[in-house]
């Protein structure tokens, strides 16, 4: 069992770095972890990561045997071939998909916009209740400081009310 480092497995395999960590991820490729005083260093299985690029080699050719084949137009003939072309079902399928998608946006964004709006609603609304209810206990506590000044007020003698 051959191990090779991150960067050994990218210049190896034709990929990134951050190609061949996302395959650890995904584990799609073997590691071995190696524990360093920063973190962990991860070492690479060489066998597993020929066998990940071999399989999505063969998923790429497998993806690329089911596409159509492309014709090629001869540049003299390219001119001609643009004007008497109708326009095929699937241009216009594509197209009214695009434009329903967009609309479909757009509805998203005017829905985000009102709910957008209904939120500064409400929040005004909160901040003036909530400085309602500050003047309130404001008040309140100017009240109970009063209250409490004429407690502690000095009473007078009751044989000097005639000063």
């Amino acid at each position: 069992m051959q191990l090779v480092t991150i960067t050994e497995a990218a210049t190896e395999a034709g990929k990134s770095i951050q190609t061949i960590r996302r395959m650890i991820k995904q584990r799609k490729i073997q590691v071995k972890r190696q524990k360093t005083p920063q973190g962990f260093n991860y070492l690479i299985v060489k066998d597993s990561l020929t066998a990940a690029m071999n399989a999505a080699a063969s998923a790429v050719a497998a993806s690329a045997a089911n596409e159509a084949p492309i014709q090629e137009v001869p540049d003299e003939a390219a001119p001609a071939a643009m004007h008497d072309a109708q326009p095929d079902i699937h241009d216009v399928t594509a197209t009214t998909q695009t434009i329903e998608r967009d609309h479909r946006i757009i509805a998203e964004f005017e829905r985000f916009g009102s709910t957008i709006n209904t939120l500064i609603e409400q929040n005004t609304r909160d901040k003036e209740n909530f400085f309602q209810l500050i003047k309130t206990f404001q008040d309140r506590v100017i009240t109970l400081e009063n209250q409490i000044k004429l407690l502690e007020a000095p009473k007078s003698s009751w044989w000097k009310f005639w000063k």
